[in-house]
């Protein structure tokens, strides 16, 4: 018996949202996301926002890849609960977790008890005490005149009942904004529209890896924002002094006939629809190995070359 949500005029967005089912399900094996629920959850949403409707329409294959992202990561759309949501950005939907749907993740799986990222702004009365001792923080958080900001911290209680510290500079969180293509090329997106959210998700990043608990969906929850929702840095790249594995780009007479075939549809859609980051989605879950580096090069290739022609327009 078929799932599916019936359609109404939603037309494109409740079709796309229908045709990840398949996908969502599979991913959800791991988490324990309900399908019909999330659907309910989009269809709404949808329908509540125009702007997102629209963008849905246009793009429909990153809506549907939204909504498999959903069950990868194991975050819900609820909206009583404000974990996460489906945002347009950028001529694509993009799935938008908040600071508080990155504890949520983190208190679900065990990594820690509890969690809170704090703003701290001059007027403040800020004591840094080490990393294993909460800090003094006074403030009026009723008052609209605490002064500049300064910065960032997150306490967080282990299952040993430690505390945790991490404080982040506001001069090391302008850093990573700045490295936001979306900040830097159009003073668009996140940063713009929601800056202390993103300063707090920011410290969570940085806290994150100090936690004893590994924990595989935080770390899927903070590469999907980092890559894909347009909020800048990955940490992986700035590691052990900016230095990452490179892997070597096969040439073209490695890849067979047919894989050259689809890869340049996928690169073709990508660049009429301005979807570049749902099609590195696709090409993940279709390709492997060799090919795969080389049809991720391929999608790369054509992005930068619509990107110099979309600056030289302006």
């Amino acid at each position: 018996m078929s799932t599916n949500i019936q359609q109404t005029d939603g037309g494109v967005y409740e079709a796309a949202i229908n045709q990840a089912q398949q996908q969502f399900q599979s991913a959800a094996a791991n988490t324990g996301m309900d399908w019909r629920t999330e659907a309910v959850f989009a269809m709404q949403a949808c329908a509540g926002n125009p702007f997102l409707a629209d963008t849905a329409r246009r793009n429909p294959l990153s809506l549907r890849m939204a909504m498999v992202n959903i069950a990868a990561i194991g975050i819900s759309l609820n909206p009583a609960h404000g974990n996460a949501y489906l945002v347009p950005r950028d001529g694509q939907v993009i799935l938008d977790i908040s600071y508080r749907g990155l504890l949520k993740i983190a208190t679900d799986t065990g990594s820690i008890l509890w969690g809170k990222a704090e703003l701290v702004f001059s007027n403040d009365t800020f004591v840094y005490k080490g990393p294993a001792q909460i800090p003094v923080h006074e403030c009026d958080p009723f008052s609209d005149s605490r002064g500049d900001f300064r910065g960032a911290y997150c306490v967080a209680k282990t299952v040993d009942g430690e505390h945790l510290v991490e404080a982040v500079s506001a001069g090391e969180i302008y850093k990573i904004r700045d490295m936001s293509d979306l900040y830097r090329k159009k003073k668009a997106g996140p940063w713009v529209s929601w800056f202390g959210e993103q300063a707090k998700k920011t410290v969570l990043k940085r806290a994150q890896k100090t936690w004893p608990k590994s924990n595989h969906r935080m770390a899927a929850a903070i590469d999907y924002l980092n890559r894909e929702a347009g909020e800048g840095i990955d940490f992986k790249e700035h590691e052990n002094g900016g230095e990452r594995e490179i892997k070597p780009i096969p040439t073209d007479e490695m890849i067979d006939d047919q894989t050259k075939k689809q890869v340049a549809k996928v690169v073709k859609r990508a660049v009429t629809a301005n979807a570049f980051a749902p099609a590195r989605d696709y090409l993940s879950e279709k390709f492997t190995g060799e090919q795969l580096v080389w049809a991720k090069e391929q999608l790369r290739q054509a992005e930068e070359r619509y990107n110099a022609e979309s600056d030289t327009e302006k």
